[in-house]
């Protein structure tokens, strides 16, 4: 791993959320126009990129990679859920909330630019399993986690929601195109390739704009973010850096799983409390002061990465 180019990328990346909270302050950038640019992402960008690291000739090793990258997420994911329900029970104020924001990483928004950067269409094609495997975990175990948590009575799964959410749509898209060696004729190529390339100032100036709408001051003076982010930022991606060891994963499935499982907390995380009745706004404060934070944890624990040469 480059760890001087990881610290430049992670430099651009928050100039970037800089100029969205800029444009957020000076109302060239309203809440309505914020929340058109995370559907556009959402819904077009972040599948794009993902299908366009598919575009590739069938290989039988990259194939192998995705498969135990899918396995070792879901097993990460059930490791966070373990240590989020020991930390937080069911008597602590938000305790929801503060499980989905310890268990759910950013790993669209901010490792996927990170992993284009660092390791182009191999990383983002690595990556995007993990996307999967939380988008499976967050329509299952979130779901259930803030439907009681909110009194919304009995659970109800969507399936259609599981498996026809934009992420993994196009991450199946890019693997029916990667199982069968297809060649995108132009007229798609490149068209997705564009879309694809709005994925990293897009996501960055949304989180700017998301930054700009908490009051830090008053984040900073509640003492219960603390321990969220020091689980979401230190100990979960500490765990995970030892379990790669351990277990001496391919470094390509590391360096990957490590970038997306120490972002911060998931913007996910607070859009599913908004829709299951629970304290949105305090997950908006945790997502705004764990996004800041990661400005230094994330190089520490990629340099840690490095140093044991996971």
């Amino acid at each position: 791993m480059d760890i001087s180019a990881l610290y430049t990328q992670i430099a651009v990346m928050f100039l970037l959320i800089g100029v969205g909270a800029v444009c957020y302050k000076y109302k060239l950038v309203t809440d309505t126009g914020s929340g058109q640019m995370s559907a556009l992402l959402i819904n077009f960008a972040a599948p794009a990129i993902i299908i366009h690291s598919f575009c590739r000739a069938f290989d039988r090793a990259m194939l192998g990679k995705l498969i135990i990258s899918f396995v070792l997420s879901l097993v990460l994911l059930g490791i966070s859920i373990g240590i989020a329900a020991l930390v937080f029970h069911k008597d602590t104020a938000d305790y929801a909330d503060k499980r989905m924001c310890v268990i759910f990483s950013n790993n669209g928004f901010m490792a996927l630019p990170l992993l284009q950067a660092l390791y182009g269409d191999d990383g983002v094609f690595i990556g995007s399993i993990n996307i999967v495997a939380t988008n499976i975990v967050i329509w299952t175990f979130g779901v259930w986690l803030l439907t009681r948590a909110g009194n919304r009575g009995k659970v109800r799964l969507s399936w259609q929601k599981i498996l026809l959410n934009p992420g993994t749509i196009g991450f199946f898209i890019g693997l029916a195109i990667f199982l069968t060696s297809t060649n995108l004729p132009a007229v798609l190529d490149e068209p997705i390739t564009f879309l694809g390339n709005l994925n990293t100032p897009l996501a960055m100036i949304v989180l700017g704009v998301y930054l700009a709408q908490s009051n830090l001051l008053d984040i900073i003076k509640d003492r219960s973010v603390y321990l969220v982010c020091l689980l979401r930022l230190l100990v979960i991606p500490l765990i995970t850096i030892a379990l790669m060891w351990i277990l001496r994963v391919n470094s390509d499935i590391a360096n990957v799983l490590i970038i997306s499982i120490a972002t911060p907390c998931a913007v996910a995380s607070s859009m599913f409390a908004q829709l299951y009745g629970t304290n949105y706004r305090y997950s908006s404060r945790l997502i705004a002061f764990s996004t800041l934070l990661s400005a230094v944890t994330m190089p520490v624990m990629l340099s840690l990465c490095a140093l044991f040469a996971v």
